[in-house]
């Protein structure tokens, strides 16, 4: 089942059938790898174009991914740097770190 939550401006979509959380906006796309064992979302990389390093779009796909999880009952295993200090920075998002 495929999981959509707007972060921002742009929509973040989590895409199972690929392993991976999908951010769209004008100019490019921003990704993260993940893997799931039924209750744990394990963030391995996320990756933003070069160009758009800084704008905020890796806070948004963070945002976006910590979101789908607490709606859909999940905790997220940050195992990518960028996330787990997103998450250091974001204690609002606590609950769903495992």
């Amino acid at each position: 089942m495929t999981q959509h939550v707007e972060a921002g401006r742009a929509e973040v979509v989590e895409r199972p059938e690929t392993g991976r959380f999908e951010l769209d906006f004008p100019g490019g796309q921003a990704f993260a790898v993940y893997r799931s064992d039924g209750h744990r979302i394990l963030v391995t990389h996320t990756e933003v174009p070069p160009a758009f390093n800084g704008c905020g779009i890796g806070s948004q796909l963070a945002e976006g991914i910590f979101r789908i999880a607490r709606a859909s009952g999940r905790r997220v295993v940050p195992r990518c740097s960028f996330v787990a200090d997103w998450a250091r920075r974001h204690p609002d998002y606590s609950d769903v770190v495992a």
